[in-house]
């Protein structure tokens, strides 16, 4: 879902991520959460003073962070608009100009994966993620294909979604696979098993993650209290927006953690958002990062400024826009095919 906001001469865009497994929201939870109570409860605030309309929307309704990741983003982009400055550059810096493709291998026929695999190395890739999880013979022999696929210099990391569910599964798919010289294992357990994370760890060579583990500082707490992780997954979504992000990123490296910006397969404006805090937080050490009209298992609406990978020295690189605020046009004559309702406007009298 979109929020557009207007304030005075500008307009900024955010992207609320529907996505119930992870943050418990719908569609119709989110426009009702907006159109009832974060959006009136923010209405005539500064956006300039984000900590205090975050602060407003934790004390109207709890949870619902997509829905507040949404506003948080556009209010940083009519921030960036009214002051010529990048997000990215609201959030502390460039630290990270070089954003190298990193795309996402969804779970799909063996030959068609590591197919794919072997032309992404073809073409420069050196880092793939590639999902598992959903059972250890095929996992194993899926990880087994796109290692030959791709050769021995191109990193290889995993995100199993949970998909393990107990650690003696876990343990026995890990010390199957790490012989494929794996980089990182993403959450192979339930999100709530931090101490069972924290044996695998122990156990197994490879270094793990934790995403749906990790929504917000306190999460992050706790995962490094446990020891059951190397790695901190972030999402927009579910840390409730850009300046979340920056609190949890800095927290972790605080700790010595480093973080890893993942996606929820948005459009180009939470797209540009998630490159912006790439760029923008020298934490975030890794990334997911490709086109969002360019992913293999199918075509996403294209509703604003493209975001577009280049290759340079060999090496596919994704490219933020350089605009104001997140760089991103949106193109609302493109989103009228796409729109499942008509517009909710939220303004002071309703």
């Amino acid at each position: 879902m979109l929020v557009k906001l207007n304030a005075d001469d500008f307009v900024g865009f955010g992207e609320a991520v529907t996505d119930p497994v992870f943050t418990g929201e719908t569609v119709e939870s989110i426009l009702g959460a907006i159109r009832n109570y974060l959006g009136r409860a923010v209405i005539g605030m500064n956006p300039f003073s984000l900590r205090e309309i975050h602060n407003k929307m934790d004390e109207t309704l709890i949870g619902n962070t997509a829905a507040k990741a949404a506003i948080d983003t556009a209010c940083l982009d009519v921030v960036g608009k009214a002051t010529g400055e990048t997000v990215y550059t609201l959030l502390g810096g460039d630290f990270n100009s070089e954003i190298f493709e990193v795309p996402e291998i969804v779970i799909g026929s063996l030959d068609e994966d590591a197919k794919f695999c072997e032309a992404a190395a073809a073409r420069g890739v050196r880092s793939l993620k590639v999902k598992v999880g959903e059972n250890i013979e095929r996992d194993v022999e899926r990880v087994k294909r796109i290692r030959q696929a791709v050769g021995d210099d191109v990193e290889i990391r995993l995100d199993a979604n949970r998909g393990w569910r107990n650690y003696l599964t876990a343990l026995k798919a890990t010390r199957r696979i790490e012989k494929y010289d794996i980089s990182l294992l993403e959450q192979p357990l339930p999100g709530r098993d931090l101490e069972a994370c924290a044996r695998l760890r122990k156990a197994t060579s490879v270094p793990i993650m934790l995403d749906e583990s990790v929504h917000g500082v306190n999460d992050a707490l706790s995962a490094i209290e446990h020891e059951a992780c190397d790695v901190i997954s972030v999402k927009n979504m579910k840390a409730g927006g850009l300046l979340r992000i920056r609190e949890l990123v800095e927290l972790c490296s605080a700790h010595g953690i480093p973080c890893h910006m993942g996606t929820s397969w948005e459009t180009e404006v939470g797209w540009a958002a998630n490159l912006s805090l790439i760029r923008g937080l020298p934490g975030i050490k890794l990334w997911d990062a490709y086109s969002p009209v360019d992913i293999y298992w199918g075509l996403t609406a294209s509703i604003g400024t493209p975001i577009k990978t280049s290759v340079e020295h060999g090496v596919p690189l994704v490219g933020i826009p350089e605009g104001s605020g997140l760089g991103i046009t949106v193109d609302e004559n493109a989103l009228t095919p796409y729109l499942i309702a008509q517009p909710i406007i939220v303004n002071k009298d309703a």
